[in-house]
C-alpha cells in the first residue's frame, strides 16, 4: 500500500459505529471526507434506498466499519479484571463475568462500586478507540491531528 491518506475523521463516532451491534445498523465511512454514513432498517425506505445507492455506485468511496465482535469485549472484560486492586471485587468479578449474561452481571457489580465503574468506562474507551485507530491504519487512512 502506498503513503496513507489523511483525513478528519470523528474517532469517537467510528468508535460509536464499532459499538453499536445492533443486525438493524450499519455505519460506512465517506474516505473522501471523513463523514460517517449511518444506515438503519427503521429509517425511511426511500432515504435508506438513496444512501445504499450512493454507496453501490460508488463503493472505493466507503468502507464499512466493523462491528465490535463478543469475544473483544469479553477479553476486555478480562483484561479489565486483571488491573483491579481489589482482590474481593476482583473475584466477583470474576464469578460476574462466567457463563451467559456475563456482560449484564459484570456491569450489575460495577454499579455497587462507582470509582471502579468510571474507571471500566475509560478502560473500554481506550481499547474501542485503539481498534478504531487500528481498523483506520489497516484500511490505510491517518488521522488529521487537530
Amino acid at each position: 500500500m502506498e503513503g496513507k491518506k489523511t483525513l478528519k475523521i470523528d474517532l469517537d463516532e467510528v468508535c460509536w459505529a464499532m459499538e453499536d451491534t445492533s443486525y438493524e445498523h450499519d455505519y460506512y465511512l465517506d474516505l473522501k471526507t471523513g463523514e460517517i454514513l449511518f444506515i438503519s432498517d427503521d429509517m425511511d425506505n426511500e432515504e435508506t434506498e438513496k444512501l445504499r445507492g450512493k454507496i453501490d455506485e460508488t463503493p472505493d468511496r466507503y468502507e464499512a466499519i466493523p462491528k465490535v465482535e463478543p469475544h473483544e469485549g469479553y477479553e476486555d472484560m478480562e483484561d479489565f479484571i486483571a488491573t483491579v486492586e481489589d482482590e474481593h471485587l476482583a473475584e466477583l468479578l470474576e464469578v460476574a463475568i462466567d457463563g451467559k449474561g456475563a456482560f449484564r452481571r459484570f456491569k450489575d457489580v460495577l454499579a455497587r462500586y462507582p470509582e471502579e465503574r468510571e474507571r471500566w468506562f475509560r478502560f473500554k474507551d481506550e481499547r474501542m478507540e485503539q481498534r478504531a485507530l487500528e481498523w483506520l491504519d489497516d484500511i490505510g487512512i491517518r488521522l488529521v491531528e487537530e
